[in-house]
């Protein structure tokens, strides 16, 4: 059985009048120029990422760097980009470089997100931001204490619907919610034996897609406390294929005045293309946010007028006109929304987004390394770890 551990955390917010040196610099060059990323690795997922931001008059891609300086050369070509380099280490350590982003596979994002801090540059990580939720924990302590930028790229946090869903959720105007429920899922029936998804420590599709879903909890129950996860669910090819979960949040004395434990329920799943709704019920009504949900664009309100009886609201977020068209992973002409967020944060000597905070990336390892534990055992970075323990990052 699972025994819940309340984790206490404790991340005080750093000082907006403190700036590493990196930050300094880059903004002393001159507040209206461009803030100079730098792209490490050249995969798919960099790919967009740079598509979109050169649609961001705020941002410039400067310079990428792959595992060979042939592969970085044919990255830059492909994407207007003027500097590269062969190898990691030499594009973080380049003072023309202003922020990082790293786009690697998830196995490497904490050596490479690790070298970043400890070089003084503010950083983008691709979600997961690591493997387990005692490396994030290690990493956020390090940015905190190098007081460098983080942050884990859960670019849903930033769209606008979601800015407005916190709106809803803080007027109290559908009531305290009840319970979240959600699904996200796509067919993975022609990744091959040698796919990224079948990775030992990062595969599965918990590790994928899970904290999509996730996230929603600390959106729902602002002032709960993680309280239980229960995960069932099937394995394939050694990881997790298919998930159904269930997280419960303990509300507390929270100011609601809803006494009863928050829930948040989803299901994961690599053998279908799911609708990718998601749905908040509250006590007076509830928010339905249309497929694909982590892409958000479409949001509708419905208030209860009886049972079975509602009125609705339909709120619209088309995303930003499309250059392109063709993209490697639908959407992704919304990370301008988070490229923007972190420019920002940035200019306003912010060490962590207000839109997906440290603690926010780690409760979400913590609910998705439970899961991950309970539908198919430990994985080989986590055989150190029985169950969700307590998470405190130090506050000093």
């Amino acid at each position: 059985s699972f025994t819940a551990i309340v984790f206490s955390m404790t991340i005080s917010r750093l000082s907006t009048r403190l700036f590493s040196s990196t930050a300094q610099s880059a903004l002393a060059r001159n507040a209206n120029s461009p803030l100079r990323w730098g792209i490490l690795s050249a995969g798919r997922i960099s790919s967009d990422y740079v598509k979109a931001m050169h649609l961001v008059p705020e941002a410039e891609p400067i310079a990428v760097a792959a595992r060979s300086a042939s592969k970085a050369q044919e990255f830059a070509d492909s994407h207007n980009i003027p500097k590269t380099f062969g190898n990691y280490h030499d594009l973080i350590r380049n003072p023309d470089v202003d922020v990082v982003y790293i786009g690697t596979i998830a196995d490497h994002h904490y050596e490479w997100t690790r070298e970043s801090i400890l070089a003084g540059k503010p950083t983008v990580v691709e979600k997961p931001m690591t493997l387990c939720a005692d490396d994030t924990k290690e990493l956020i302590n390090l940015a905190k204490e190098k007081n460098v930028f983080l942050m884990e790229g859960m670019w849903t946090r930033c769209f606008p619907a979601m800015q407005k869903l916190r709106q809803i959720i803080a007027s109290n105007e559908i009531g305290p919610i009840v319970y979240v429920q959600g699904d996200f899922g796509y067919s993975m029936a022609n990744n091959g034996p040698e796919d990224r998804i079948w990775l030992p420590d990062s595969g599965g599709v918990t590790m994928d897609i899970g904290m999509y879903i996730a996230q929603f909890g600390r959106l729902a129950f602002p002032d709960g406390k993680l309280k239980d996860v229960f995960a069932t669910g099937t394995v394939k090819n050694g990881v997790d294929h298919s998930v159904m979960a269930t997280v419960t949040y303990e509300r507390g004395d929270s100011r609601d005045g809803f006494g009863e434990d928050g829930l948040l329920q989803f299901a994961l799943t690599g053998a279908a293309n799911t609708e990718e709704r998601m749905v908040l019920q509250g006590t007076k009504g509830r928010v339905v946010i249309n497929g694909p949900f982590h892409v958000p664009q479409k949001m509708k309100v419905m208030y209860d007028q009886g049972r079975g009886e509602s009125t609705e609201q339909i709120f619209d977020f088309p995303l930003p006109d499309d250059p392109y068209g063709a993209w490697n992973n639908p959407g992704s002409i919304g990370f301008v929304h988070q490229i923007r967020e972190v420019g920002t944060a940035l200019s306003r000597g912010k060490k962590e987004c207000d839109s997906f905070t440290w603690n926010e990336s780690l409760e979400v390892a913590t609910v998705v390394d439970e899961i991950v534990r309970q539908v198919r055992g430990e994985r080989p970075i986590l055989r150190k770890v029985n169950g969700m323990e307590a998470m405190e990052v130090a506050s000093s």
